[in-house]
């Protein structure tokens, strides 16, 4: 369960996000997965570091780590920056009520749908649960937005900070989206808790404690990957607006957008969600009490639990 260093899981993270993981067959998943397996039980020896390498990038990429089973191909992290570039692109050029409206829709659809397939799954959550989410970031989101673009609209035009105060709003309003958003959808892991185990994968029990750290580490993780893609392409644009090549190129504007964004999404996710272990370990004392004095299979004393955060 050792993840490593932080520059560890920052390059695991970064290679579930390889786009051509998204692609691979459902043979080539299984074959991946029986390939570790038996490596791993000692049934196969003769086998490169390189191919077994391949074999954990693509279960990594595709295999849910609690079920086993793989996710859906466009709630996959390796499909991240197609979808995230789409969404992200309109939320930050919408103009207008409605386009904010459809902007901030589309998003929290998707990320309702891939926060769920992405969850710890030791607690199922009922269709009803799931949409109270839904239902709960879109509003947050859209109301976020509209009440900032209000509260920005009566600030006089001529103030120079006001441009740069308005293309952070799709910002505010996705950071309140995710917070209400993970804590909704896996609200089940704060008050029912989540599995945890020994170093030799035996399973303990549920904390509720080691629950409510996975969550807020997904949300502090989310809203630090969302802030360098949604606030730094619109500022960095905002000034290239102003250069001569584009206010007589125009048709820049959206290219060199979602150049930035594409770029943005590949370094600061890793960078952000690699902060955090995903099969993150505790000491027991920070836990339940009934998760101290434990030993394990060995009769060794367990001092420490792991858990799937999650993503």
């Amino acid at each position: 369960m050792d993840e490593g260093t932080y520059w560890h899981r920052v390059t695991r993270i970064f290679n579930m996000m390889d786009i051509r993981t998204a692609f691979v067959t459902d043979a080539e998943v299984d074959a991946a997965v029986k390939l570790l397996s038996d490596f791993e039980e000692g049934k196969v020896t003769d086998v490169s570091d390189k191919k077994l390498n391949k074999a954990r990038k693509v279960k990594d990429a595709v295999v849910h780590p609690d079920t086993g089973e793989k996710i859906f191909l466009p709630l996959r992290l390796s499909f991240m920056i197609p979808c995230n570039l789409i969404v992200d692109t309109l939320m930050l050029s919408a103009r207008g009520f409605m386009q904010n409206v459809g902007a901030q829709w589309l998003n929290q659809t998707y990320n309702c749908m891939h926060y769920y397939a992405n969850r710890n799954a030791s607690n199922e959550e009922g269709v009803h649960k799931i949409f109270e989410a839904y239902v709960g970031a879109t509003v947050s989101s859209v109301g976020t937005v509209m009440g900032l673009h209000a509260l920005v609209d009566k600030v006089p035009k001529a103030t120079p900070w006001k441009p740069i105060v308005r293309r952070m709003v799709p910002f505010c309003a996705v950071a309140a989206a995710d917070f209400l958003n993970l804590g909704i959808t896996r609200r089940n892991e704060v008050f029912d808790g989540i599995k945890v185990l020994d170093s030799s994968g035996d399973e303990l029990g549920h904390s509720r404690k080691a629950g409510v750290r996975a969550v807020g580490a997904c949300i502090m993780g989310r809203i630090a990957a969302a802030a360098p893609i949604l606030v730094v392409p619109p500022l960095v644009l905002h000034r290239l607006e102003k250069t001569r090549l584009y206010t007589q190129r125009p048709y820049l504007r959206i290219p060199t957008l979602m150049g930035m964004i594409a770029f943005s999404i590949q370094v600061s996710v890793p960078l952000c969600i690699g902060v955090f272990h995903q099969h993150a370990t505790i000491d027991v004392r920070k836990l339940e009490p009934e998760f101290q004095n434990k030993v394990d299979r060995f009769g060794k004393p367990i001092t420490h639990v792991f858990y799937n955060k999650g993503l």
